[in-house]
């Protein structure tokens, strides 16, 4: 038995268990500092914190596919629908707006537009351009060495440009050939002749002159020397139109049909040695000029008479197979010289 009296100072020690063994404290639940918590959750807090977590989760998934207009990536605020709806309309909008706009541009004239209307240089607007129907088993000149003219020679005319208003010949055009040659006592049609010559001539379409008598008023000849070439080279048939622009140009065209080309050379080689005209005082051959044509021969005379530095006349030949054109323009102001140009090219393109 012990005497020992002294108190304690602080509380006692707890006493180790003795006889245990440490697989036999592990069913307390309480693990020590360094010992591994126990697999999975309890089920009192997986019920408490995951549960609630999972709904919203499942909510939000099922919405981003539903709503095309959803965040693209997870935390970032969603577009405001309004917004892109306004963005989309003004983009449709502009592109409406857009082809609207180049439509409406391409349905006038270039020239017609304000700002985009370039300085008239001279040349004249024609109607589009035709060659006249061929007569039945006859060919075009190009399938011809000599270049034989079948078709309506009045047809072979250059028409008026827009605006022009005819003078001359082509003020009373004519339906048939016949003031081309004088009539023959002998060769007086018959009533049922008469008859079909009304109907194919009724038939043909709108041309652009008129038959004219081959002398030297045709020619536009001041001089009979000329004139006698007509007769010489056996002209076949002329053609006349004659128009005044609203330039107060004046235009004069002529086609002078011959027997062959051989002929028709042979007066174009005499005629453009003419240097005076009903029209023209004195003219003078350019040879400086270079003058285009869709086939055949050229010569250019220019008036000695000018304006401003411009000649008030120029008169042009193109021969071109078994036909020779005769171009003259006068202008007491000048004639344009892209207008000639036009001219006589676009006349010499009916000849080929």
């Amino acid at each position: 038995m012990s005497t020992d009296t002294t108190p304690s100072t602080g509380p006692s020690e707890p006493t180790e268990p003795t006889g245990q063994s440490g697989s036999e404290s592990e069913p307390t639940g309480q693990s020590g500092a360094g010992s591994e918590p126990t697999e999975g959750p309890q089920p009192s807090e997986q019920s408490e914190w995951a549960a609630p977590a999972a709904v919203p989760a499942a909510e939000d998934a099922d919405t981003d596919e539903a709503d095309p207009f959803a965040a693209p990536f997870p935390g970032r605020p969603k577009p405001d629908r309004k917004r892109m709806w306004q963005a989309g309309g003004a983009l449709l909008l502009t592109v409406a707006l857009g082809s609207g706009s180049a439509v409406l541009m391409t349905l006038p004239d270039r020239t017609d537009l304000p700002g985009l209307a370039t300085p008239n240089d001279g040349r004249y607007v024609f109607p589009e351009l035709a060659l006249p129907p061929l007569p039945a088993g006859a060919s075009a000149p190009s399938d011809y060495k000599i270049k034989t003219h079948a078709a309506d020679l009045r047809g072979l005319l250059l028409p008026m440009p827009k605006g022009a208003v005819g003078t001359g010949p082509s003020a009373a055009p004519s339906a048939s050939p016949s003031a081309a040659a004088p009539a023959s006592p002998s060769a007086a049609p018959s009533a049922s002749g008469s008859a079909s010559a009304r109907a194919s001539a009724a038939a043909l379409p709108p041309v652009a002159g008129r038959w004219v008598p081959c002398d030297r008023d045709m020619m536009l000849a001041k001089e009979d020397k000329y004139a006698l070439r007509l007769t010489t080279d056996a002209c076949r048939g002329a053609a006349a139109q004659g128009w005044t622009a609203k330039d107060g140009t004046r235009t004069e065209l002529r086609l002078i049909r011959f027997g062959s080309q051989d002929e028709a050379n042979d007066f174009f080689n005499g005629a453009n040695l003419m240097s005076a005209t009903k029209d023209i005082e004195s003219s003078h051959l350019d040879i400086e000029g270079t003058y285009k044509v869709a086939l055949g021969q050229s010569n250019v005379r220019l008036s000695d008479a000018q304006a401003a530095g411009v000649p008030t006349g120029r008169i042009g030949w193109v021969a071109c197979g078994d036909t020779v054109a005769l171009i003259q323009m006068t202008n007491p102001q000048g004639v344009p010289e892209q207008a000639f140009r036009q001219v006589l090219l676009l006349q010499s393109s009916l000849m080929v």
